[in-house]
C-alpha cells in the first residue's frame, strides 16, 4: 500500500544520468542522540538496514516511553558530492502525504464545509461523463480508497513513459491535465463501496475538492492548518529547488550499479496531494505527536480516520485502510501511519497507540526493505 513508481526495465533504455546539483551547506541543529543509553544499539540496526537494502543512505528515528528520543542517520544523501546523510536532512515523504491531505479533507467536515457522503460528480463536475458512476462515488470512498477508480503511476505504461521520456515536461502538467489524460474515460475496478485498490488519483481528486472548496492552494491550506500550528518549519508541499532533499537512487538494471533518479521521483509527485510532501524525520514525529494527540482533529474525526475499511473482498474482511491511512498489525500490536515510496526512495511512518511510541525510517533506495527491525527497535 504505498505509491511506487514500477519501471519495467524495457523502458530503461533511454535513462542516464543527469547533472546533479551541489547541495548547500547547512547546519543541523544539536543532536544528544549519541548519549542515548540506546544508541550502540538503534545504530548498529541502522547499518544493518542500510547494508541490507543496498541503499546510499537510511534514516531513523525512534520515539517510546522511558527513554529520550533518538534519531541516526548513516550512508550517504548525495553519492556525486559524498555528501554525508544527516538526521535533520529533509527527504520525500511519498504517500505520507495522504495523510496530511486527509487530516485536511476532516478538517472541512467539521467545518461544515464538507461530508464525507459528498458526491465526486456534484463536488467536480467535469468528472461527470468522464469517470464512471462520478454520482456515487463519494469523499469517503476517495479517502479509504474503495471508489474504483484507476491508478496511473501503478497501472500506466504510458504515465510511466511519460516521465522516463520526458521528466520536465511532467511538471508542466496540471491536475487536470493528468486526470483527463489516464483517469477520464478509464472504466472502475469495480463499483464504488464494494471493494478496496489503492489509487493515487483518489488522492489527485482530493487535492483539487479542498482547493475548491477553501480557493486556496493546498500548500496553502496545509501550511495555515498543520505546518504553522505544529511548527513543522522544514515540511511544505511546494514545488521547490531541491538541492538540499535527499537524493534518490535505483539499481535500474539488476547489476549493482546505482543510478541517481531523483528527476524521476520529483516528477513522479512532487508538489501533489498524492506523494508530494518534503519534510524531516523530526517534523513528521511532531505531525504524528499533534494528529494523535488531538491537536489537529476532534476524537471522533480521528476515530473515523483510524477505523479501517471492512468489506468481504479483503483478506479476513479487513482492508487495513481507514482514512487516508494504514492500519498495520505488528508483533507489538496494532499500529498507524503510512507507507511512502517512488523509484529511489522508500519511507515509513507509524504510531503505537498502547504506548504512543513513533517509528520513522527512510532510505533513498527505492527497492522495497525488511522492516522487521521495528519490532526489535519499538519493544
Amino acid at each position: 500500500m504505498k505509491t511506487i513508481f514500477f519501471l519495467l526495465p524495457g523502458l530503461l533504455l533511454a535513462c542516464t544520468q543527469l547533472d546533479v546539483p551541489q547541495p548547500q551547506a547547512q547546519a543541523c541543529a544539536p543532536d544528544a542522540s549519541a548519549q542515548h543509553p540506546r544508541h550502540a544499539d538503534y545504530l548498529a540496526e541502522l547499518t544493518d538496514y542500510r547494508r541490507k537494502t543496498g541503499s546510499p543512505g537510511s534514516l531513523l528515528l525512534i520515539q517510546k516511553p522511558g527513554e529520550p528520543r533518538w534519531i541516526g542517520a548513516v550512508g550517504k544523501a548525495n553519492l556525486e558530492y559524498q555528501t554525508d546523510l544527516r538526521a535533520c536532512d529533509p527527504f520525500r515523504v511519498g504517500s505520507i502525504t495522504k495523510m496530511f491531505v486527509a487530516v485536511a479533507a476532516l478538517k472541512l467536515r467539521e467545518a461544515e464545509q464538507l461530508r464525507l457522503d459528498d458526491r465526486l460528480g456534484t463536488l467536480l463536475p467535469a468528472t461527470v461523463g468522464n469517470i464512471p458512476q462520478a454520482d456515487r462515488i463519494t469523499v469517503r470512498d476517495l479517502l479509504s480508497h474503495t471508489s474504483g477508480i484507476v491508478d496511473p503511476p501503478n497501472e500506466s505504461i504510458r504515465y510511466q513513459l511519460g516521465i522516463v521520456n520526458d521528466h520536465r515536461a511532467r511538471f508542466n502538467l496540471t491536475i487536470d491535465q493528468l486526470l483527463s489524460g489516464y483517469v477520464y474515460g478509464k472504466p472502475l475496478h469495480f463499483a464504488p463501496g464494494t471493494g478496496w485498490r489503492y489509487s493515487n488519483a483518489n488522492f489527485w481528486l482530493l487535492g483539487k475538492i479542498i482547493e475548491q472548496k477553501t480557493g486556496k492552494r493546498l500548500q496553502d491550506v496545509l501550511s495555515e492548518w498543520i505546518f504553522r500550528p505544529l511548527g513543522l518549519n522544514a515540511t511544505y508541499l511546494d514545488l521547490r529547488d531541491d538541492r538540499q532533499v535527499v537524493r534518490g537512487y535505483a539499481d535500474l538494471y539488476g547489476n549493482g550499479r546505482l543510478f541517481d533518479v531523483s528527476h524521476l521521483d520529483r516528477a513522479d509527485s512532487d508538489g501533489e496531494a498524492d506523494g508530494g510532501i518534503i519534510s524531516t524525520a523530526a517534523d513528521l514525529a511532531a505531525f504524528t505527536e499533534g494528529l494523535f494527540g488531538g491537536k489537529l482533529l476532534s476524537a471522533a474525526s480521528l476515530n473515523e480516520m483510524m477505523k479501517s475499511v471492512r468489506l468481504p473482498a479483503c483478506p479476513n474482511g479487513d482492508c487495513e485502510y481507514g482514512l487516508g491511512l494504514e492500519t498495520w498489525q505488528t508483533d507489538l500490536g496494532t499500529a498507524y501511519g503510512h507507507n511512502g515510496g517512488s523509484v529511489g526512495f522508500e519511507a515509513n511512518l507509524l504510531y503505537f497507540p498502547h504506548n504512543r511510541g513513533v517509528f520513522v525510517i527512510f532510505k533513498n533506495n527505492g527497492n522495497g526493505s525488511d522492516k522487521s527491525l521495528m519490532n526489535r527497535v519499538m519493544k
